[in-house]
């Protein structure tokens, strides 16, 4: 099996990496320079029809969605373990979480990071900020409470779930000064060693090469 992940660092495509990562099976980096115009290339627009990252490449079929490449990597390799069965009493949680983060945490987290942090201060809109953030803390608390007496979000066994949700969590670090245990479940997925090799820049470590 071939497996090549157009990468741009510092964005949703960690969390495929991560992943990969995680389970340990070889893959191909293939960076994109999105934010010098390379993601607008004929050649990418022909692998990602809307010039965005990531796209997973898997003996040639393609995928998009940070997610549906978690959701797909994580049942392809059942050995690791890092996907409930579907007859598992757990799959009902997994499948919880994997769909909680862009239905519910995500969408505040990024109208936050939007309005403050990417947009020209010229195209903020200030009054959206509190909206969102007040949306994303009650969606942070709801992790919190499913936090309480475990490990990670299925219990003492780290998961794929944990990924989608971990990384964006680490959008908004402020948010959780208040959640001990999330401040505490953050820092264990930030001390995995697949999550430091994922999380380094490709172009330091191989001078634009592949992981």
């Amino acid at each position: 099996m071939q497996i090549v992940l157009h990468y741009t660092h510092r964005t949703r495509a960690i969390r495929p990496r991560w992943l990969l990562e995680e389970l340990r099976v070889p893959y191909r980096l293939e960076l994109v320079d999105l934010f010098g115009g390379g993601a607008n290339t004929p050649e990418y627009r022909r692998i990602h029809p809307l010039g965005r990252v990531p796209a997973l490449e898997v003996d040639g079929r393609i995928q998009l969605e940070s997610g549906a490449m978690c959701h797909w990597l994580a049942d392809r390799f059942p050995a690791a373990g890092l996907a409930p069965a579907a007859d598992d009493a757990r799959r009902i949680a997994y499948e919880q979480w994997m769909f909680f983060v862009p239905g519910t945490l995500e969408p505040p987290a990024w109208l936050v990071t939007l309005h403050t942090k990417i947009l020209p201060p010229a195209q903020r809109i200030e009054a959206v900020v509190p909206w969102a953030r007040e949306r994303y803390l009650e969606a942070v608390r709801v992790l919190d409470n499913a936090l309480d007496g475990r490990t990670y979000l299925l219990g003492d066994r780290f998961s794929a779930a944990d990924i989608p949700v971990g990384s964006t969590l680490m959008w908004l670090p402020d948010a959780l000064e208040p959640f001990v245990r999330l401040r505490d479940y953050v820092g264990r997925l930030r001390a995995r060693e697949a999550f430091l090799r994922a999380a380094s820049d490709p172009q330091a470590d191989t001078g634009g090469g592949g992981s």
